[in-house]
């Protein structure tokens, strides 16, 4: 007998929390997330003021075997017009029942709140992990997006789901910056009157975060399931990843009057660290991102964004130029992208470099019938 839970109570948040580290325990491609900030997001998460969020576990003989999160996000579906519920913080053991179950719990919660269409994965909007890996299972996965067994996808097929939109995530070797990358990028400057913008601290990064955010919020409209960042979650970004930001990897495009108008941010690839943390920060998680932090071979390209109004210039490659020869400055051997969907032709830049597909993920949908 499978028995599906509601998550009520602390304890009960715990589990929910540390499930998926007892079911990837002999994944070698697994990073789990921190026990605190998985805990933060799921209760104090500013989406919360307009998203309605539940979770389940499966247990079975007293022991858990899977687990989800359904989201309904008012404000996502009002300024869009649909009528969906979210599922997120998917995990299960290899049992199509066990699967079945969970997600049968969350379509029923959406069909009593008549809504007419389930998607995901999704969390609250896509500032945050979002799709399910269905190629690139013998990658070690980035903190930006989570891993699944290969198992997973043939369930989601299974439950009668499609594919909504697939991103791609490449891995890109960092060579020389190439005269052409170079010329290229120094015309692009001056037929478009932008330059960059120096940044020499934290302070500097932490200060320019709501206009980073605020040029998100104008570059990204048009990007699926995106919807524009309230005042709250700007604060929430700006505390919650911006510390980590280091001024040599973080690019900012101005024009001539001072106005950003294009944005991109790196970090060390801080993913093995948080391996080797196994979502503790104490006693040796945080030695060991410190570690990562200075003494890496990867990079992580977290954001990138210029304003609509330079969506088509190439600007982007200007950015590209001077993260490239910081990238040499550290001593990385290789960049990995942030996920990208796969018909953003902004993508087509790593054509121009010794770069390959390492992940795809997808997000599905289905509709909600009777």
């Amino acid at each position: 007998m499978i028995e599906i839970k509601e998550v009520t109570t602390k304890q009960q948040l715990r589990r929910f929390i540390r499930f998926p580290r007892r079911l990837y325990k002999k994944c070698p491609y697994y990073v789990p997330a921190m026990d605190k900030d998985e805990e933060r997001q799921l209760t104090k998460h500013p989406a919360l003021a307009f998203c309605d969020l539940r979770l389940w576990t499966a247990e079975r003989d007293g022991e858990m075997v899977g687990r989800i999160a359904g989201i309904v996000n008012h404000r996502c579906n009002e300024i869009k017009g649909q009528k969906r519920i979210r599922f997120a913080w998917f995990d299960t053991i290899e049992d199509p029942e066990v699967a079945r179950k969970l997600f049968q719990t969350v379509e029923d919660w959406g069909k009593a709140q008549g809504l007419t269409e389930i998607c995901g994965p999704s969390r609250f909007s896509n500032m945050e992990k979002q799709a399910m890996l269905v190629d690139g299972f013998d990658h070690i996965t980035s903190l930006g997006a989570d891993y699944n067994y290969p198992y997973y996808p043939r369930f989601m097929d299974e439950l009668g789901f499609e594919k909504e939109v697939d991103y791609l995530q490449f891995k890109v070797k960092v060579t020389p910056v190439s005269e052409r990358i170079s010329r290229l990028a120094d015309l692009l400057a001056k037929k478009h009157h932008v330059r960059l913008r120096e940044i020499n601290n934290k302070g500097q990064i932490r200060q320019a975060g709501y206009e980073f955010l605020e040029v998100l919020n104008n570059s990204y409209q048009n990007i699926f399931n995106f919807i524009p960042l309230t005042h709250e979650e700007m604060t929430w970004i700006i505390n919650e990843n911006l510390s980590f930001g280091i001024p040599d990897l973080m690019s900012l495009l101005e024009d001539k009057n001072g106005r950003l108008v294009g944005i991109a941010m790196s970090i060390p690839s801080l993913n093995r660290a948080f391996r080797k943390a196994n979502g503790k920060l104490w006693p040796f998680g945080a030695f060991h991102i410190l570690h990562a932090l200075h003494h890496n071979k990867n990079v992580d390209m977290l954001l990138t964004g210029v304003l609509p109004e330079y969506a088509h210039t190439g600007i982007h490659a200007i950015y590209h130029k001077q993260l490239h020869e910081a990238f040499l400055r550290h001593g990385f051997e290789y960049a990995y992208t942030s996920q990208q969907l796969e018909n953003n032709i902004a993508a087509r830049i790593w054509e121009k470099y010794d770069s390959k597909v390492i992940a795809r993920r997808r997000c599905y949908r289905k509709a909600l019938k009777g």
